[in-house]
């Protein structure tokens, strides 16, 4: 029903799921105050963060069982990096979260159904698909979703190459070279690698780094685009 990092709280300890509630994503606009009339003008809105919140019951009247159960789910709740989360309610796609909240177990009333986990999404706050598209670039493509895609582009060099450019029929971007090694070009974060090298020295700073959109596209060059589907 619930796993995190690959294991199932049921695997964990004896809950009872009572509720799973995933907030929508908070909005944050960005406005600029005027000088002098009244209001603001509006620049653009920025996705924010997402929580999970899981609620549940352990309906143990043991406190040493019960104790020991809410140990091994607190360490079941990672909270060193952001894990995958899937919910058996949406198949096919996951959240990467952090738990930021632990529950307040009462001793007495060991048969409370209100005890809380909370996970915070940050740096992907979208529905992500689980499954990679692979396509050769210069292959039209079309990517579903209503928010960016996770985007990259791959490609193994057996040597060095020069003036190596990427288009997506409006923007395109160049690098004047690119030593032999295993490419990787994140579109996300707008980055480029070989053997996890930077290789931004060689980027033309005129060109525009191309930006992963939703909908029908044709990246051209020489590699592989390998994304995935993410919504709101």
């Amino acid at each position: 029903m619930i796993v995190f990092d690959g294991v199932d709280i049921s695997a964990v300890a004896p809950v009872r799921i009572e509720d799973i509630r995933v907030s929508p994503l908070s909005l944050n606009p960005v406005a600029r105050e005027r000088a002098v009339s009244g209001g603001a003008d509006f620049v653009r809105m920025r996705d924010g963060t997402r929580t999970v919140a899981v609620t549940f019951a352990l309906l143990d009247d043991d406190p040493v069982t019960r104790a020991q159960s809410l140990i091994a789910l607190k360490a079941w709740a990672k909270r060193d990096k952001e894990y995958m989360m899937q919910l058996s309610h949406v198949p096919g796609m996951c959240l990467y979260c952090t738990c930021t909240a632990f529950p307040e177990p009462s001793v007495r009333q060991w048969w409370e159904s209100k005890l809380r986990l909370t996970f915070t999404c940050y740096d992907n706050p979208y529905w992500t698909s689980i499954g990679e598209t692979s396509v050769a670039c210069g292959t039209q493509i079309y990517v579903a979703g209503d928010a960016p895609p996770l985007m990259r582009i791959e490609r193994t060099l057996a040597e060095a190459a020069s003036n190596q450019t990427y288009s997506d029929g409006t923007h395109s971007m160049t690098f004047s070279t690119l030593p032999a090694g295993d490419l990787v070009i994140d579109l996300n974060r707008q980055t480029a690698a070989v053997d996890g090298v930077s290789v931004m020295q060689y980027y033309n700073y005129t060109n525009r780094f191309l930006v992963p959109v939703t909908g029908a596209q044709t990246i051209t060059g020489t590699g592989t685009i390998k994304y995935r589907e993410r919504w709101a």
